[in-house]
């Protein structure tokens, strides 16, 4: 939540803590963070620490500077996919260490040119071919970034085009 908006446009409170636990107590499922804000560790099924936390508050600065969510996943799988596009594949010492379950599911193991194999993300039909879940319609997600650096560059022009700092959707999509 914002506070005092004209004043001090950049204070935040956070008001919900209805997820919250100590990590020595803390069980890595899918309810431990809502999915938009679900960090590539819970996903995966990879150990964790507070940086999940700080993976769920980038996602939420995101939110607050775009008017919508950064990645609005309607699935894991999906979440993944958009997470990935941006920032590209997680570490191949990452996705050996995920757990199977969790890995397979969501990724593939193929022969690169040079003989190794390496993990790649399912495409889309494989993923509903092989888990027999029909993906939900992409119409939520808004904005794709190639790299997080372009939000930076949306908020150039957004500063530049209105001469003040405003949300990306109210600047583009009004």
């Amino acid at each position: 939540m914002l506070v005092e908006q004209e004043r001090q446009p950049y204070r935040v409170k956070v008001v919900d803590f209805g997820s919250a636990t100590h990590t020595s107590k803390a069980v890595a499922s899918s309810y431990l963070q809502s999915r938009y804000y679900r960090a590539p560790e819970i996903i995966l099924g990879l150990p964790f620490d507070e940086a999940i936390d700080m993976w769920s508050l980038r996602c939420v600065a995101a939110e607050l500077f775009l008017g919508w969510p950064l990645y609005p996943g309607p699935s894991e799988y999906d979440q993944i996919r958009y997470i990935t596009q941006t920032e590209g594949l997680p570490s191949q010492h990452l996705l050996q260490a995920a757990a199977p379950s969790k890995r397979n599911r969501y990724f593939k193991r193929v022969l690169d040119m040079y003989g190794q194999y390496e993990w790649v993300l399912k495409r889309s039909d494989e993923y509903e071919h092989d888990s027999g879940r029909l993906r939900k319609e992409e119409s939520s997600r808004r904005y794709i970034f190639i790299q997080l650096d372009d939000i930076i560059l949306a908020f150039f022009l957004i500063v530049y085009k209105v001469g003040k700092i405003s949300t990306f959707s109210t600047v583009f999509l009004n």
